[in-house]
Order: structure tokens, then sequence, then C-alpha cells
């Protein structure tokens, strides 16, 4: 059965590509905002871990990306294209993932799909369903390969084309997560502990249930790694309080 890796030189699809035995990888450029970050960070990769990596134009999706960068039905136009190349396709999502073409149930949509529209077995699967980025990474440095390489990838969905990550972005807080939790320290134009939004919004998120048990774990082990103490938990107004 023949393989492809669909790699964008984040932190998940890098370890993915060792993990999977270094298969043969493919980038579609999107024209997304952060395309050029991705590229840049695919030819460092490239040349210094080798990988095969065919880079494809042939499908423009910038017009359907929203403000915070999610490009609709993305992870199906993708498959469908891979699925010309290749029987299994390789496409990273991690423990928990859940977003409508992102995740198991949805990955076994897609394949069926594919499957019955093209006469022929076709297999849209990541490696890394039970494992959390944070577990991702200590795989990797488990293998004893180098640490260096992952500071090498990008996870930014940042508007500009400055080559740093912002630090205030998800994208950027789940990549400082699992680094911090690994003792990795990893530059960012802005601590993402920082980020105002790690307070107002994430602290009481993770602590109300709205992100996988695991999530919230990953999540409070960073701050605590970095000596941030999180507001205290707002209490309910009482019937004395509405009095005042």
């Amino acid at each position: 059965m023949s393989d492809v890796l669909l790699f964008s030189a984040g932190l998940d699809s890098f370890p993915a590509w060792h993990y999977l035995d270094k298969p043969p990888a493919l980038y579609f450029d999107l024209g997304h905002r952060y395309r050029d970050q991705e590229r840049a960070a695919i030819t460092a990769l490239v040349d210094r871990c080798g990988i095969e990596v065919s880079v494809s134009r042939e499908l423009d999706l910038s017009r359907w990306e929203a403000d915070n960068a999610i490009i609709p039905l993305r992870n199906v136009y993708l498959a469908m294209l891979a699925a010309n190349r290749a029987e299994r396709i390789w496409c990273v999502g991690v423990k928990g993932d859940a977003t409508a073409d992102k995740s198991p149930q949805a990955f076994r949509q897609i394949s069926q799909m594919i499957t019955d529209l093209s006469g022929r077995p076709v297999w849209l699967d990541s490696p890394f369903w039970q494992m959390t980025k944070t577990e991702i990474v200590a795989w990797y440095l488990g293998q004893g390969l180098p640490a260096g390489n992952l500071l090498l990838t990008f996870s930014c969905s940042r508007t500009d084309s400055a080559a740093t990550h912002c630090g205030r972005c998800s994208s950027c807080l789940r990549r400082w997560i699992s680094l911090v939790n690994n003792g990795i320290d990893a530059p960012f134009e802005t601590d993402p502990w920082t980020w105002a939004r790690v307070a107002d919004y994430y602290v009481p998120a993770m602590r109300d249930g709205t992100y996988p048990d695991h999530r919230a774990e990953e999540f409070f082990a960073a701050l605590d790694a970095v000596g941030f103490v999180p507001p205290p938990p707002a209490h309910p107004a009482t019937a004395e309080d509405g009095q005042r």
C-alpha cells in the first residue's frame, strides 16, 4: 500500500514523519496567510533532516480562510487530492481533536466517501489519535532525536509575514504547552502565558470542563512550570451581594 504524509512543517507533522518511519511527504500551498512561514520551515527541515517533500499549488483556498485561520473542509480537500497519489493518507490529528473534518469519525467518513467515489480503497488516518501534543513531543525526545529540530517547525496563525511565533494565538499556546511541559524553552514574540486571553478565557474554560481533562491538566502543568499563578475562580453572586 502506498503512503503519503500530509506535511505542514508543524510540531505534529514533523514528529509524525519520524514516527511513521519517514514516508514521502506532501505539502499543499493553499495560499493561506502563513504559508510563507510554513514554506520556510519546510526548507529548513529538508536541509536538516533530508525529508522528501513534494510541494503542490494546485488548490488555492485563501478566499475561504476565516479570521481565526480556519479553512472549512480543508482536510476533505487535501484528502481528495492526496488520494490521487497514495492509498493511505496520513493527516495528523491528536487526542481530543473534534473539529468537523478532523476527528477519528470524520476521517472514517472521508475515507469511505473517497473509497466509494474512486472505486478503490483509500484510508485517511492519524498516527496520534491516542496522544496529546505534549506526549508526541515526549515520544520524539525519547527517541534521542534533537530538540533543536523541533524549534525549526512552525505552528502559528499570525496575520503578518514575520517568521517568529507571535505567542498570542491558540496555535502558539498549544505549541508552548507541549514544549514547556517537556522542558524546552522555545522563543515567542510574546510569552504565551502573558496573553490576556489566557487569564480571561482559557483559565476559566479549563476549569469548567469546556476542554477535555487531559488538555486542562497539561495547560495548568505548563503554567505551573513557569510560575504563573492563575486568578482564583469567580464566586457566584449571592442574594446579599445583590443588595450592596
